[in-house]
């Protein structure tokens, strides 16, 4: 990570279209080869909700005060995984990739999540995403369980479970 990179909470009156647009541009980018073209070509800024989670979000910063990286968790969203908490969603602008800010934003998320009382961890990664599976699994998360289909307004992906233990 540069020293020039900040990594910080969420404010309330953050600039959520800003986050929305980085969203819509890591998609557009990790996902191009993953997700059908379908899929991807009905994303626009409005498809998430950004401020619905700023509680629960780190930003990752330039020196420009530019926003290249967001991480949001909190307590699960699946009966699967009852007492677990959850990293919501992970994305770094593809121009500051491989630097560092993916890891330290998602040790400062699990930092958050043991501190709120967690001992586990879990995360849906796109099942064929192999960089980032293997950015997990550097930071210790471990594939669990079978391959679900998610259905959605937006179309079909096919994802896996991964989770780590939190001492």
């Amino acid at each position: 990570m540069t020293k020039s990179t900040i990594i910080r909470s969420c404010k309330k009156d953050e600039n959520f279209s800003e986050i929305s647009k980085l969203y819509l541009k890591t998609w557009k980018s990790a996902y191009k080869d993953l997700l059908p073209q379908k899929l991807l070509s009905q994303l626009n800024e409005k498809t998430w909700s950004p401020q619905k989670r700023w509680q629960n979000t780190l930003i990752a910063e330039n020196s420009s005060n530019k926003i290249i990286g967001v991480c949001s968790f909190g307590p699960t969203r699946s009966d699967m995984f009852s007492n677990f908490g959850e990293i919501y969603s992970i994305y770094i602008d593809s121009e500051y990739q491989h630097i560092g800010i993916g890891s330290q934003l998602l040790k400062q998320a699990l930092d958050k999540l043991i501190q709120g009382g967690y001992h586990s961890v879990f995360l849906w990664v796109i099942y064929n995403n192999m960089p980032a599976i293997k950015f997990y699994k550097k930071m210790g998360f471990k594939t669990i369980g079978k391959t679900r289909i998610d259905k959605s307004k937006l179309g079909e992906t096919k994802e896996r479970a991964m989770s780590i233990y939190l001492k």
